[in-house]
């Protein structure tokens, strides 16, 4: 066959066909890692996302659980009337049903102005959302026994309003006959006695209205 001889129409007619699919399936190969390029690309953000999103939910959960945890803690402290203006006339009145259930022979008290206290923990004083205030209190009593002491501590630790810290106690034994007899007591005790009150910023605003 010579080149004069060579079926260049038959060629096209059936090459055509041939070489438009592989045109076809060249682009649609090209689109195709083009889409699969902009998936991955797509969950790569995605996950970047949901793994932020999941962080963010991690710790709001616990920041709730320390706000129940903390709020507990509060609702407490306000019920020992530790969070709260200091209330004297319900403090006196603890300390005067006390001695009462007890049978004291006798119990006297002075309490001196309430003034700022230095908080244990620097945080604690850091603005003006918190505000420690202590009252320094002097209790002289009479006492039958030593242990009376301990369940008066005891008793004004959970009746009295407020966080109670006992200072210092002074006994002086009554040896002598005619003096227990005068005072009415084998015992004779002096204690000092810190009130401390916590003044939040709620409370500081209810003040104001």
């Amino acid at each position: 066959m010579t080149r004069s001889d060579f079926d260049w129409p038959f060629v096209r007619q059936n090459m055509l066909v041939p070489a438009v699919t592989a045109v076809l399936a060249v682009l649609a190969l090209i689109a195709a890692y083009w889409v699969h390029a902009e998936q991955v690309r797509q969950y790569s953000r995605l996950s970047g996302s949901h793994a932020a999103i999941h962080e963010d939910y991690d710790a709001l959960v616990l920041r709730r659980r320390l706000v129940d945890l903390y709020h507990r803690r509060y609702l407490q402290f306000h019920d020992l009337g530790f969070v709260g203006r200091e209330s004297r006339l319900d403090w006196i009145e603890s300390l005067r049903t006390t001695t009462e259930e007890l049978t004291l022979p006798r119990v006297s008290y002075a309490i001196e102005p309430q003034v700022m206290a230095i908080a244990p923990v620097q945080a604690m004083s850091s603005g003006d959302n918190v505000q420690i205030y202590r009252s320094s209190m002097r209790v002289e009593m009479g006492l039958v026994h030593e242990l009376d002491l301990l369940r008066l501590i005891d008793e004004l630790q959970g009746r009295a309003p407020g966080l109670i810290k006992v200072d210092n106690c002074e006994l002086d034994w009554q040896v002598d006959e005619e003096r227990r007899l005068q005072a009415g007591a084998n015992i004779q005790a002096s204690c000092g006695l810190k009130i401390y009150s916590l003044i939040t910023s709620d409370v500081a605003a209810e003040d104001t209205i």
